[in-house]
């Protein structure tokens, strides 16, 4: 049997893509390669691999085992190419890395930039997300390095330690609550619109944690909630460096809130344990830890 790594691509654009259509646009091929390849894939198994007899065609249960084994043989192709790549180079192939939106960007820019300009190898990826979103695109993705203010849900990670992040409890100078002259209380919270960034979650350990508000505004992201705050909406917790300006400009005002108007994140930079990080990698975790 003589089973080639043009059968399993061939065989795992299928069943990724749906049809031979797709798939053939996937591998950049013509609509009659597809199809030799796959009969060409039936004849070396002995197998009958797809189901015909629908209006698409599905894959067999015997096409479904071979498909495993097939992607095993990709596995496999792709870490001896990533192999062959960091011995010439020095660098890894790729580098994927996810951030807390919390986080300031700007010191992983600053270093995935210093790596762009000195002509790295490897093909970097950077994303942003929020709080549980991280860790959840982290395992989606198959990303290499997370950034994240929670602690994982997942075991078998390493943590290094970053620089920690002050959020303030704020409203706009205009908001009823920042004009109050007396501390106030959680009732007087509940009494108003809490703006949010969508993905929020108890591991935070918020003061305001458990106050159930008049309303809830879920954000896209903290520049938004920011915008909301300043348009006066309602009240909500902002990182110190992401309004720094109109904190500055005391068009955004901290309130006294009796239960605690400061709350520090600890970001985390993580990877996987036992995990052997590239060049491009190491050279990151050393820049911003």
């Amino acid at each position: 049997m003589h089973v080639t790594l043009d059968h399993a691509r061939t065989l795992d654009a299928l069943a990724r893509a749906g049809t031979l259509q797709a798939a053939a646009r996937e591998l950049h091929k013509s609509h009659t390669s597809v199809l030799h390849a796959l009969r060409g894939l039936e004849a070396q198994t002995e197998l009958d691999l797809l189901d015909r007899s629908g209006y698409r065609l599905k894959l067999t249960s015997a096409g479904l085992r071979v498909l495993e084994h097939c992607r095993r043989l990709l596995a496999s192709e792709r870490a001896l190419t990533e192999a062959c790549l960091e011995m010439r180079t020095g660098w890894e192939p790729s580098l994927r890395i996810v951030f807390d939106g919390v986080v300031s960007s700007a010191p992983l820019l600053e270093a995935v930039g210093a790596l762009v300009k000195e002509g790295a190898a490897t093909r970097i990826s950077v994303s942003g997300e929020f709080l549980g979103g991280v860790e959840e695109a982290f395992e989606r993705d198959e990303a290499d390095l997370m950034i994240t203010v929670l602690p994982p849900r997942r075991e078998g990670v390493v943590a290094k330690r970053l620089a920690p992040i002050r959020a303030l409890l704020v409203a706009h100078r205009g908001h009823s609550l920042a004009r109050s002259r007396r501390p106030l209380s959680r009732e007087d919270l509940a009494a108003h619109v809490l703006l949010t960034v969508r993905g929020g979650d108890p591991r935070l350990e918020l003061p305001t944690q458990g106050i159930e508000p008049r309303g809830t505004i879920a954000l896209a992201d903290f520049e938004a909630k920011k915008r909301a705050l300043v348009a006066g909406i309602g009240f909500g917790w902002i990182p110190e460096h992401v309004a720094a300006r109109e904190l500055a400009r005391r068009e955004l005002r901290v309130l006294g809130f009796e239960g605690g108007s400061e709350h520090t994140f600890q970001p985390r930079l993580y990877h996987r344990q036992g995990a052997r990080l590239g060049r491009a990698a190491r050279r990151v975790v050393e820049a911003l830890t």
